[in-house]
């Protein structure tokens, strides 16, 4: 067969190869502009392949009269020349940097990230000097990474999304020198600026709880039960009147059941029954142990953060069979979360109080979001002031119900029922919103 014959639509074909190449030009446009928000693979590579098809398809005619030995025509001449220069202008890509600093993460070492760090990165305000002190320490100490992605990314910065275990989903810019090092690292300059401002509120603030003279007056007794796969949860018993209503308090990371040393004692002056438990993830506190933590430590049993739904289940069951009524679940930053999760569709479940509750878990649990969208219960949730967008966009468009609420503070407040202490700053209109909310629901 002819080539004359086989190509006799060649006008067809590049028509579709500069569509091709215009479709392609336009996303690149977009993206330049940052105005293009979606996954890596779109905003980083269709493009260069939309691009690299339509000048194939472009240039196959000359190909294959090339092959049949004729001359290269000027027209096809300059169509490669542009090409090729396009190509280059659209390939901005940092992949290789941000998978170094995922590597990075995973490792707990700097040393993947070792070619792309530039002389000038700093994290305002710590000087130059102690950058690789301050990379070294964050890579190798923050929670585990779930997933981490590049947004968008154009000419010297790239917006990565980040999903890390307990600190949930974050999204923050990386920016690049000339030679494609690092030279500004928002998600650290982020985390300093939040571990200074929260060093700076620490000292401003109540340390400890203080049981003070209703601890003497309604003094705990010591209760046990087993979970799904057979630990024992350890916990505190304030009973006052198998009548009342009843809460499951649970604690946030790294604390254990002092952390409502001084929260329980008021809730029992105020006619509640009240169970605090020690969970599997958690620690030393107040100078007490975490004993479930320490028996799951021995027994090889999984204390993740999502592994103590467990044990709240565990205790909404024992708290049901003992009082024969439903329950109040209470939860302190993960745990809180861990409460929505296990609350709403748990039937021995009555209503559920969240201090400072977010997406912690990573893939290990769904999204709040899908909690609330599903609640018809009960419910308060609240946090410090700077949580409570957060925790609105977690929300989402969901239509409160008359016994459902988010309190958000005048004051700064705190993160999780710590707020809650005695002589803490704010405390009061943190009490008010519960002592409303559970007079709504009784």
């Amino acid at each position: 067969m002819k080539t004359s014959t086989k190509f006799k639509d060649y006008n067809a074909i590049q028509k579709i190869g500069i569509t091709l190449i215009i479709i392609a030009g336009a996303l690149t446009l977009v993206k330049m502009l940052d105005l293009l928000n979606i996954n890596h693979f779109v905003a980083e590579d269709l493009p260069n392949y939309i691009f690299l098809f339509g000048g194939f398809l472009m240039l196959l005619p000359y190909i294959s009269k090339r092959i049949k030995g004729q001359n290269i025509s000027k027209k096809t001449s300059i169509l490669l020349i542009t090409l090729t220069i396009s190509l280059n202008a659209i390939a901005q890509d940092y992949s290789k940097q941000i998978t170094a600093f995922e590597k990075g993460f995973a490792e707990k070492s700097v040393t993947p990230l070792k070619d792309y760090v530039s002389a000038e990165l700093k994290f305002d305000p710590i000087p130059v000097a102690n950058t690789p002190a301050i990379l070294a320490n964050i890579v190798s100490n923050l929670p585990k990474l779930n997933s981490m992605a590049i947004l968008e990314s154009s000419e010297g910065k790239a917006k990565i999304k980040y999903d890390f275990v307990g600190l949930g989903v974050r999204e923050s810019y990386v920016h690049f020198d000339d030679e494609g090092k690092f030279t500004r690292i928002e998600l650290i300059e982020n985390l300093i600026k939040m571990e200074l401002e929260a060093q700076k509120k620490m000292k401003e603030s109540v340390q400890l709880p203080n049981p003070g003279t209703l601890g003497d007056k309604y003094q705990p007794k010591k209760v046990e039960f087993n979970a799904a796969d057979g630990l024992s949860i350890n916990g505190n018993l304030y009973a006052v009147d198998k009548g009342k209503l009843t809460i499951l308090l649970c604690h946030q990371a790294g604390y254990n059941r002092i952390e409502y040393a001084d929260i329980a004692p008021k809730l029992n002056e105020m006619g509640y029954n009240c169970l605090v438990i020690d969970q599997r993830s958690g620690g030393n506190f107040a100078g007490k142990p975490n004993i479930t933590a320490e028996r799951a430590k021995e027994k090889g049993l999984p204390s993740e953060m999502i592994d103590a739904r467990a044990d709240i289940k565990a205790a909404i069951d024992f708290l049901n069979e003992k009082y024969e009524q439903k329950i109040i679940v209470w939860g302190s930053s993960y745990s809180s979360s861990l409460a929505l999760l296990e609350g709403v569709s748990n039937k021995k479940v009555k209503a559920i109080i969240a201090f400072s509750p977010g997406d912690y878990f990573g893939d290990a649990a769904p999204s709040l979001s899908t909690a609330f969208a599903k609640a018809d219960k009960p419910f308060l949730v609240t946090s410090s002031k700077t949580e409570a967008s957060a925790l609105t966009t977690l929300m989402g468009t969901m239509k409160l119900k008359e016994n459902q609420s988010q309190f958000i503070p005048e004051s700064d407040g705190f993160h999780g029922s710590r707020a809650l202490w005695t002589g803490q700053k704010g405390a009061e209109e943190y009490w008010e919103a519960i002592t409303t909310f559970l007079d709504l629901i009784k």
